[in-house]
């Protein structure tokens, strides 16, 4: 008999740390976020002839949670795309670098105007993303002739994450991502 209680009361100390895993939020202070991302809606790089390969836009970033409502970290991204035609072969690579800040908006949303977001498992959010983009230009054409170049950027992004557990999610983000209009991707909470 006590060992059966014993079993028991183990079983509800599980129980009741499973409650307080599926508790946690999609963001909390003291988070760090990781989030590996496509971009899609490419911004147009050249301007000849269609795009015969390349390797895709992704970024990646990471994001410590400082704040109630605010995270920020580094980022990177990578892509490149190659164009041939009769009168052209040339390609572009490039690499983009800097920093992210984003206000996670649903406990404000929630707070302030009376709304019902699930917290556990929606986070909307607000970010601003500032770097330098390294462009990588190689060819043999006689259209244009381009060079490489380092661009500064800064840019607005809305997004949105929904998260199956804990831990794990996936996340959209429109507006001026590192390579593109979109970004489709997943992430992770520790």
């Amino acid at each position: 008999m006590k060992k059966t209680f014993m079993m028991l009361l183990a079983l509800c100390f599980v129980l009741a740390g499973q409650s307080v895993i599926a508790q946690k939020k999609a963001y909390e202070q003291g988070d760090y976020i990781a989030n590996l991302g496509v971009s899609l809606g490419y911004y147009g790089y050249g301007f000849v002839g269609s795009r015969s390969g390349g390797f895709i836009p992704v970024t990646a970033s990471i994001e410590k949670g400082f704040h109630e409502y605010i995270s920020a970290g580094p980022y990177v991204g990578y892509a490149s795309w190659k164009y041939k035609g009769p009168n052209y072969n040339y390609s572009w690579n490039f690499t983009s670098v800097g920093a992210r800040g984003t206000f996670h908006a649903v406990p404000l949303l929630n707070e302030s105007l009376s709304t019902t977001i699930n917290e556990e498992k929606f986070d909307l959010y607000a970010t601003l993303i500032a770097g330098l983009e390294f462009r990588s230009f190689s060819g043999d054409n006689d259209i244009e002739d381009y060079a490489n170049e380092t661009n500064f950027f800064i840019g607005p992004v809305l997004g949105a994450k929904y998260k199956f557990n804990d831990r794990f999610g996936v996340y959209f983000e429109g507006g001026r991502g590192a390579f593109g209009y979109g970004t489709l991707g997943v992430s992770a909470n520790f």
